[in-house]
C-alpha cells in the first residue's frame, strides 16, 4: 500500500517541475524578518519598517536566483557504468545546459522505489562524474534522477526529477582472496585440455634427426659433439565451463564464486563458456566476453 509520503514523491516526478524549500539559515532569516516586522508594526517604528522592506526585498531576490539556478539545468544524458555489487561505480552525468557557478548537487537516481545516492566526485560545465556503491547484484533500471542545490547562496534548498531512462548491470560480488584460484580445488570443470611444446624448459635429450633447429642443445654438441635436441614438456591450456543448472542452498554465494573464477579466468587468458537456466555462452577470453557472463550471472 502506498504512503502518503511515497504518493507526494511519485507526483512530484510526474510535474517535473523545481521544488524549493528553506535551510536552517534561511529559516533563521525568514524568522528574523518577520520578528522584525513585528516590532516595526507593534512601535510604529518607519525606519525599522524600511529596513525590513529591504531585508524581505533582498531575501526574495536570494529566493529567485536559487530558483533559476537549478531551472536553467537542463541533462542530456546518463551514464552508469556496469560493475560488482559492493564496489564503486562510476556514473556521468552530461548537461544539456547549466547555469553559472558554483556548480555544486546532490544527486539521486531514482528507481521506482529506492533512491541510490551518488557520491559527486568533479562537476564541470560539460558533465558530472561520480559513484554509486549498491550491495547487491541486479539488473537496475533508472527512471528520474533527482538535483538538489541550495546554491548560490546556501539559504534555500532547490531540488527537481529529472525522466530519464537507463539501465545498468550490478554483477555478483567477488570474493575476497589474497591468492590466485585455484580450479581443480574449487571444483570447476575443465575440459579439452590441450598440449603444446615447450620452448625453453625441457626435461630430456635425445638425438637429433631433422626439423627445427633451434631445439639443438649446442652447449652438449660443444662438450661430446653429438647434436641432441631438447624434449619440450608439455604444458596445459584449459578451457574452463561453468555450469549453473540446479538451485544452490547459498545461492549468492555461488553467483560471487563464479564471478570471481571468470574475472581469473580473464586475467590469465584462459577460455571460458558458461551454461545457466536460460542461456549458453559459448568459450571466450575478451574483455566481452567477461561482461556477457557476468550480466547473465546477474539476473540468475
Amino acid at each position: 500500500m502506498m504512503t502518503f509520503f511515497q504518493f507526494f514523491r511519485s507526483l512530484m516526478k510526474k510535474r517535473n517541475q523545481v521544488y524549493i524549500l528553506p535551510t536552517r539559515m534561511g529559516g533563521y532569516l525568514i524568522g528574523l524578518i518577520f520578528l522584525m516586522f513585528l516590532m516595526s508594526v507593534g512601535y510604529s517604528n518607519n525606519l525599522l519598517i524600511i529596513f525590513t522592506l529591504v531585508l524581505f526585498s533582498m531575501n526574495l531576490i536570494w529566493l529567485i536566483q536559487t530558483h533559476f539556478h537549478l531551472h536553467a539545468l537542463g541533462i542530456q544524458w546518463i551514464l552508469v557504468n556496469d560493475g560488482h555489487a559492493g564496489e564503486p561505480q562510476l556514473v556521468k552525468v552530461f548537461w544539456e545546459k547549466s547555469p553559472s557557478e558554483p556548480l555544486e548537487w546532490e544527486i539521486w537516481l531514482e528507481e521506482e522505489s529506492t533512491s541510490i545516492p551518488v557520491r559527486v566526485i568533479s562537476t564541470t560545465k560539460q558533465y558530472c562524474l561520480g559513484e554509486i556503491l549498491i550491495p547487491d547484484r541486479g539488473h537496475r533500471r533508472i527512471q528520474h534522477i533527482r538535483i538538489k542545490t541550495n546554491r548560490p547562496f546556501g539559504l534555500y534548498q532547490v531540488w527537481r526529477y529529472f525522466k530519464i531512462n537507463t539501465a545498468f548491470y550490478v554483477f555478483p560480488r567477488k570474493l575476497k582472496s589474497s591468492h590466485p584460484l585455484n580450479f581443480r580445488s574449487l571444483g570447476i570443470e575443465v575440459e579439452d585440455g590441450r598440449t603444446q611444446m615447450g620452448a625453453n624448459d625441457f626435461w630430456s635429450l635425445k638425438y637429433y634427426q631433422g626439423g627445427e633447429s633451434k631445439r639443438i642443445s649446442w652447449k652438449h654438441y660443444a662438450r661430446s659433439g653429438e647434436l641432441l635436441v631438447k624434449e619440450g614438456q608439455d604444458h596445459l591450456t584449459f578451457e574452463v565451463h561453468f555450469k549453473l543448472l540446479m538451485e544452490y542452498y547459498d545461492k549468492e554465494f555461488v553467483l560471487s564464486k563464479l564471478a570471481t573464477q571468470m574475472v581469473v579466468c580473464h586475467q590469465s587468458h584462459v577460455p571460458f563458456s558458461l551454461e545457466t537456466f536460460q542461456k549458453k555462452i559459448s568459450l571466450g577470453s575478451s574483455e566481452k566476453h567477461l561482461f556477457d557472463c557476468l550480466r547473465e550471472l546477474a539476473k540468475c
